[in-house]
């Protein structure tokens, strides 16, 4: 029997909202926004079920969550505040075994009073009539966010995706072999062949897109001029054994030797973050690497 989670958005003094599970996962990763709800702090009601061949059979428990929507609508920092406050709220310890600190007790309460809320008898009873509704009336509308519904992929498009795409790591790293003289001929070769062999030219002009990319990476890497970025991620090792990235601090900087001073300060300012379960691992990087890797701007 498989469990899921459901959804409900109950904003003050308007009918609940069903959230799909498309939207929830866009507003998670940062990909999706409700900037009707821009600037407020929202009560979320997460309903945990079972299935049977894909439909709800019972509500195995309930729970109230609070969202934080900043002014674009969107989540993601809330949720990250709310991660933080989560791990202070952990208690410790001290060196005497009969002496605990309140601290952990203390953060615990302002975690409850921040991020959660205790749904109701009604609340809880709105959700099953959606669930398992009797007429037209028992189903809540869905929630809207900004991204538009993606256009179904079936079976066979997402093998032959797969299939296509195995290759593209073996297609980076012999690139990424090539030295700059080499990266040039490439480019140049590749968009002839694109002219010649018009039924291939869009792969063609990609292979010399992706030299001359790589070119612009080598040229700013060895100047050490342009647009750099300082980066500190915050890193959670769960008690699963799997880490995880919750926070990304960064500085855009106008060359690499300000990065790396950029980087430095980061490190100092949030040194506090460290512990025997979070890590900080600092770096620097071009603007052409921050671009394509996973950390919103």
């Amino acid at each position: 029997m498989a469990l899921s989670v459901r959804y409900y958005l109950f904003p003050e003094g308007s009918d609940p909202l069903r959230l799909s599970q498309r939207l929830v996962e866009g507003l998670t990763h940062g990909k999706d926004a409700m900037p009707q709800y821009a600037d407020t702090t929202q009560r979320v009601l997460g309903a945990v079920v079972q299935n049977e061949d894909g439909k709800p059979i019972h509500i195995d428990r309930t729970y109230g969550t609070m969202w934080t929507f900043n002014e674009d609508g969107e989540i993601r920092e809330g949720l990250q505040e709310a991660v933080f406050e989560a791990m202070n709220s952990i208690g410790t310890q001290s060196s005497s075994d009969t002496v605990v600190s309140i601290r952990p007790q203390i953060s615990r309460k302002r975690y409850a009073e921040k991020f959660r809320w205790e749904p109701s008898a009604i609340d809880i009873n709105r959700v099953i009539q959606d669930l398992w509704p009797k007429q037209k009336a028992d189903r809540l509308k869905e929630a809207k966010g900004v991204s538009q519904r993606k256009p179904a992929l079936t079976f066979e498009a997402k093998h032959t995706l797969d299939k296509i795409s195995a290759g593209f790591w073996e297609i980076a790293h012999q690139i990424e072999a090539l030295k700059e003289p080499s990266l040039r001929g490439f480019a140049f070769e590749a968009r002839k062949r694109a002219s010649d062999d018009l039924e291939h030219r869009h792969l063609y002009n990609a292979l010399a897109e992706a030299a001359v990319d790589r070119l612009e990476l080598l040229k700013r890497q060895k100047s050490g001029k342009g647009i750099w970025y300082a980066v500190l991620e915050v890193i959670m090792t769960r008690p699963e054994g799997f880490s995880e990235t919750i926070q990304v601090y960064h500085e855009r900087c106008d060359g690499r030797d300000a990065a790396v001073v950029a980087t430095r300060k980061l490190l100092v300012q949030h040194a506090e973050l460290f512990n025997d379960y979070t890590g900080l691992e600092a770096s620097v990087m071009t603007d052409l690497e921050w671009e394509v890797m996973a950390y919103p701007d």
